[in-house]
């Protein structure tokens, strides 16, 4: 009896440990002290825009995207420590592409998804590149003249908070900053007419 009662007073002093451990403040950003917030305007022009490194505000498991929901929140860091995030988007559509350079779908879709880009003036497209190295991420972008940013996630941790399981797969958002349409395999101009309602 006196071994149960002690087993169960273990057992309740683990339960409590673990409790507050969970109920810590979680790590709000990985950025760095002192990076500086700007618009996504503010990225440099060209090919890549700046190559800005993805960088999850709230690292957790996966979510379930759910039109009209919030996204999870990121963050994108330029090398020089200007940085955006997806929050700072509100106001504007976007679109998240997560691709990679070795896939035929990706490679088929970038072209339509980079004029959209073009013609429709406020959209944000953001490229998030899923787990490849940088210089591999370079040449596909010089390839096909990526002048958006080209959201370097080379672990893929950006990709797995958002539950994307295969590639290519967009994320559509909606001025107000919800999720407007997560579509899963490679889309063409008129999916992205008809979720930007023109």
């Amino acid at each position: 009896m006196r071994l149960r009662l002690h087993f169960i007073a273990l057992l309740a002093v683990a339960l409590v440990v673990s409790l507050a451990a969970c109920s810590g403040e979680a790590k709000s950003s990985q950025l760095p002290d002192g990076a500086e917030r700007v618009a996504i305007d503010a990225f440099p022009a060209g090919i890549g825009r700046g190559y800005p490194q993805g960088l999850l505000d709230d690292p957790g498991p996966p979510e379930l995207l759910e039109t009209g929901a919030l996204p999870p929140e990121f963050s994108l860091l330029l090398p020089d420590g200007r940085h955006v995030s997806i929050s700072d988007l509100k106001g504007r559509p976007v679109l998240i592409n997560f691709w990679a350079t070795w896939c035929p779908p990706c490679r088929a879709e970038m072209p339509e998804l980079l004029q959209a880009a073009r013609d429709y003036p406020d959209l944000v497209m953001l490229a998030v590149n899923v787990s490849e190295a940088p210089g591999d991420v370079s040449k596909f972008a010089e390839q096909f003249r990526m002048d958006v940013p080209v959201v370097i996630d080379p672990t893929g941790t950006i990709s797995d908070r958002y539950n994307i399981t295969g590639l290519p797969t967009s994320v559509f958002l909606d001025p107000d900053g919800t999720i407007a349409s997560v579509r899963p395999g490679a889309i063409n101009r008129a999916v992205i007419d008809d979720v930007l309602g023109r």
